[in-house]
């Protein structure tokens, strides 16, 4: 993940890119805390956590349809019992 810096360093880093890198300096400064603002409020992961999180997802999901089919056979054993 990307920290302040990181994002402040890049953010800057498109603007001197960008057809905006001829504005005022006080509307590039206004434009870069926007945008700082936009990506540190975006609440963005590093793919490695992602990676992380959609691996405990998929056992999880395995975890689930396994209790689901004990649930389904005992329920099943049940009816037959009564």
């Amino acid at each position: 993940m990307m920290n302040s810096e990181q994002i402040r360093n890049r953010i800057e880093q498109l603007l001197q890119q960008s057809p905006l890198a001829g504005l005022s300096a006080d509307v590039r400064l206004m434009l870069q805390s926007q945008l700082q603002s936009l990506l540190s409020s975006a609440n963005l992961i590093s793919r490695e956590e992602f990676e992380v999180q959609a691996e405990a997802l998929r056992r999880t999901q395995a975890k689930l349809a396994e209790l689901e089919g004990k649930l389904n056979q005992l329920e099943q054993q049940q009816q037959q019992q009564q």
